[in-house]
Formats: structure tokens, C-alpha cells, sequence
């Protein structure tokens, strides 16, 4: 046995005990305070390729177009516009879409990055277009991701910075079908807005609202002209041969 080993008394191991369970019992509030509320779900409003269209909720949309069947999707997408102009304090990070292909005989899902940013260099860039095939699966699937916590993270780092606040990262799904489907919404032609929502947010006014070209991106902006207030994506859908 080693003399030299030191033992901990009783009132020193209640001593350090105490502090644990005080340090136990604070910590999930100090390490709340640093997670931003998670995202709660996305709100999807729709118009029409008609002139000045009112925006109306894409909920409300009644029936698929089938004419995309044996036409494909030509889709452009214009990333992350309103709330701060201030990257750091945006949450949108990443517009996704879900690619379907054949592996043998099972059917898989090959994710496309169609937009991402930095939360520290900045959160605009130009409309992207590109194809996709519409008559497999009959739809069409993409991803909103989120992230909360550290301002100004790199959009590869989701880890905790030394020091800092944890990044999270949530991925919410948008279908847009020609089937009945539970939870998706129908596919036409026409502009599609995606809207982030979180606690306390509530969906759009969307009636208050028109898609408009700004600085060569297709954003919401209200009778004023003035952009919305809140983090928004665009996404224009119309048939990719005519």
C-alpha cells in the first residue's frame, strides 16, 4: 500500500459533492442559454406565374399538374433573402434536392446542394437552375437545413468551437407531389416559398406578400416594395421541356 496515497475526509466529500450538484443543477440552464429555440416546422406559400399573383398558403392548392409526367422539373433557386441583413444572425444555411435513382432494384435518394452559405461570409449569391425527373417517383423532395447556436460558424463545422456555443443542425423536408400523399403539397407550376418557423413564429400573412426580382433574386417584398421581414426561400417550378 502507498503511504504516501492521500484519503478524502467526510467533510471534504461532502464539500465536493455539494459543488457538483449545484454545478449539476445550473448547467442545463447555462447551456440552454447558449442553443437558439430549434426549428419548429416550414410554411410554404404559393403563386402563380400570372402577373402580380397573390401568394396564398401552398396548402390550399387543389390538384397535381400531370404535364410534368415525361417532362421533368426545371426548378431555379434562389437562397436565404429577408430578416437580417447581418449574416451571422441567419439560420437558413442549406437548400437541398433529393434525387431519385434506381441501385438494382432498390430505389435510393441522391441529395444535391442547389444553395448553401457561411453564416460568416455572407448569405446571398445568384439563382441556380437545374433538371429533375418527375416521372418515376412523381414528385419532387427537398431539405431545409438550419442551424443554431455559434453566430458566424463555418457551414462545414457543426462541432463546438473551443470556447464556444455547440452549432445544431435540423433538416426539414418539402414534397411536392402529383399523389395524394400525407403531409405533401401538390406539384404545378408556379413559385413556391419556403419559410423557416420557430417558436413564437407564426406563418405568414402570405396575401401581404408578391415574389419579385431583386438584385437578380427572386424574393418576397410587400406592397411597398420593402422585403419581408422574415428568412424565406424561392423556389420557381416549371416544366423542364415545352
Amino acid at each position: 500500500m502507498n503511504t504516501n496515497e492521500r484519503k478524502m475526509g467526510r467533510r471534504q466529500f461532502l464539500a465536493v459533492s455539494s459543488t457538483f450538484a449545484i454545478a449539476a443543477a445550473v448547467a442545463p440552464k447555462l447551456f440552454g442559454a447558449e442553443i437558439l429555440t430549434p426549428l419548429k416546422r416550414l410554411a410554404v406559400g404559393f403563386a402563380r406565374f400570372d402577373e402580380d399573383a397573390t401568394l396564398i398558403a401552398a396548402a390550399g392548392i387543389p390538384a397535381g399538374d400531370g404535364a410534368f409526367i415525361g417532362r421533368g422539373a426545371r426548378i431555379t433557386a434562389s437562397g436565404a433573402s429577408g430578416a437580417s441583413v447581418d449574416p451571422r444572425q441567419r439560420r437558413g444555411v442549406e437548400l437541398l434536392t433529393h434525387y431519385s435513382y434506381l441501385d438494382g432494384a432498390e430505389r435510393r435518394e441522391a441529395p444535391f446542394t442547389a444553395w448553401a452559405c457561411s453564416r460568416s461570409t455572407g448569405c446571398q449569391g445568384n439563382s441556380v437552375g437545374f433538371n429533375v425527373p418527375v416521372d418515376e417517383v412523381q414528385r419532387l423532395r427537398f431539405s431545409v437545413i438550419v442551424e443554431s447556436g455559434a453566430d458566424a460558424a463555418p457551414k462545414t463545422s457543426r462541432r463546438r468551437a473551443i470556447g464556444g456555443a455547440p452549432v445544431q443542425s435540423q433538416d426539414m423536408p418539402v414534397t411536392l407531389s402529383l399523389l395524394s400523399e400525407p403531409g405533401a403539397i401538390k406539384l404545378v407550376r408556379g413559385f413556391y416559398v419556403i419559410v423557416p418557423l420557430f417558436e413564437n413564429d407564426s406563418e405568414p400573412r402570405w396575401s401581404a406578400f408578391q415574389v419579385r426580382r431583386v438584385d437578380g433574386r427572386l424574393a418576397l417584398v410587400d406592397a411597398g416594395g420593402n422585403a419581408a421581414p422574415f428568412e424565406h426561400f424561392v423556389l420557381r417550378i416549371d416544366y423542364a421541356t415545352l
